[in-house]
């Protein structure tokens, strides 16, 4: 529970049976464990990275599975850089491609806009990620990393500013100290241009299907009739790949292995 990952709790056959003392109250052991674990990173950690985001022009925000239950504050803050916001494949759908800060999956699974907008970045803000080769975060741009679990930090490369604690909660630490301070620009019409030509090469695509059914036509019929609120369960292969590039996720949950 601790690592907030799937738990199997074990009990004796007698705790089904055994009465509840009177006047008890359903909680921790006294002095194991308290709620909340609101865990902020070192000061001087923050002083690091607020000093990037204060000079970068062009920062981007790379969402990772681990951010799942953090989107409202990723969003605020997104909102306030007017920052694109890229996703892991595992984590896709946790912000809408309509959105418009939403910019799609990012490595082999990925859109080329998340690409772009990577490849143009001087900052990257990675929050909950777990740097996969299938995502392909680039090591040569400047990183700020976030996580709740301190052995993900730096773990397969050297990060600029790595911070550990809640993602809300250091967000909001950030925020205090970067309001009206940054040098960012605004990207949001950045971003409706570049989803305009890959909606157009998609288009494309979509009118050489050869003689078969094409992937891209799959999923683009899928984008006219998934409800908002669906549930996709996602396997492994080659569909898995063609399901992160042209799905384009409104509100639904995304479930998948690995």
């Amino acid at each position: 529970m601790i690592k907030r990952d799937v738990v199997h709790l074990t009990f004796p056959d007698e705790v089904a049976f055994t009465e509840k003392p009177e006047h008890a109250v359903a909680q921790t052991p006294e002095n194991r464990i308290t709620p909340p674990f609101n865990i902020s990173p070192p000061k001087e950690m923050v002083e690091k990275a607020v000093n990037l985001l204060k000079k970068a022009k062009r920062p981007v925000i790379i969402v990772g599975h681990g951010a799942r239950f953090e989107m409202d504050a990723i969003t605020a803050f997104a909102k306030a850089l007017n920052s694109p916001v890229i996703t892991t494949f595992k984590a896709k759908g946790l912000i809408a491609d309509s959105h418009p800060l939403g910019c799609g999956v990012l490595g082999r699974s990925g859109t080329p806009i998340a690409s772009w907008f990577m490849n143009e970045c001087d900052l990257m803000l990675v929050l909950g990620a777990s740097f996969s080769n299938h995502t392909g975060i680039t090591p040569k741009k400047p990183i700020i990393q976030v996580d709740y679990d301190p052995m993900a930090l730096s773990k397969h490369h050297k990060v600029d500013v790595a911070l550990w604690g809640e993602i809300s909660e250091t967000l909001h630490i950030i925020t205090t100290q970067t309001k009206d301070k940054t040098a960012a620009i605004d990207q949001t019409e950045e971003i409706k241009e570049r989803w305009k030509l890959w909606r157009e090469e998609k288009e494309s695509r979509l009118k050489d299907c050869g003689n078969g059914l094409s992937s891209i036509s799959v999923f683009n019929a899928m984008n006219k009739v998934t409800p908002d609120n669906a549930v996709i369960a996602v396997d492994v292969g080659n569909n898995t790949y063609s399901f992160g590039r042209y799905f384009e996720p409104t509100n639904q949950a995304v479930l998948m292995s690995g």
